[in-house]
């Protein structure tokens, strides 16, 4: 009979105990993260290795390092999800050729840091536009206001009004994307009563 307390016993509890507080929807989106950083959404025969590797990754990493649960976490609505993948990688595509042209025009490239203020209170949702917001050329966020629910973001050529305006909204824009296809009713509702109360919609 095993010894329940023996050290290969309890090195087992231990790896079953952190592997049942490994949280899927979070490995998830950490593969998408990892797939975007490795152009790895091409269809390529590396592709699947890629995705099935970046998952493993986000698993072990969860396991190493556990996080504390996400409360109250996200809801997935599909169809809002296929349109929030579709924008980022219409703006993913856009931002490339953009950057590419401001970089080869001749004379110096402009920038500004830019604040801007999101209309929800759920940190993941906060992160989310955060880290979606970086995965985009040209625009990189350098500080997370966490208390006041600010981004501040780099921005490539945003070098006055007009172009500062139009970076917040574009970050504005990613935050009501990312709501509506992963935000919970909560989420939503906050997001709805401040676009009534005069934010920007889509």
């Amino acid at each position: 009979m095993t010894d329940p307390t023996s050290p290969k016993r309890l090195g087992a509890l231990g790896l079953r105990r952190r592997l049942g507080k490994v949280q899927i929807p979070v490995a998830l989106g950490m593969t998408v993260v990892w797939m975007l950083l490795f152009d790895g959404f091409q269809l390529r025969p590396e592709s699947l290795g890629l995705l099935l590797l970046g998952f493993l990754v986000s698993v072990a990493i969860m396991v190493v390092f556990p996080l504390p649960p996400i409360k109250p976490g996200f809801r997935l609505w599909p169809f809002q999800a296929v349109r929030m993948l579709v924008y980022i990688a219409l703006k993913m595509f856009v931002a490339s050729f953009q950057v590419t042209a401001q970089v080869i025009r001749p004379g110096t490239v402009r920038s500004s840091v830019i604040a801007v203020k999101l209309r929800t209170g759920s940190d993941l949702m906060l992160v989310s536009t955060a880290i979606v917001t970086s995965v985009i050329p040209g625009s990189v966020i350098v500080e997370v206001g966490q208390t006041e629910r600010e981004l501040f973001v780099h921005v490539l050529g945003a070098d006055d009004d007009e172009g500062v305006r139009a970076a917040e909204r574009d970050v504005l824009n990613l935050e009501e994307r990312i709501v509506r296809a992963l935000g919970t009713r909560a989420d939503i509702a906050e997001l709805e009563e401040a676009l009534v109360s005069g934010g920007e919609r889509v």
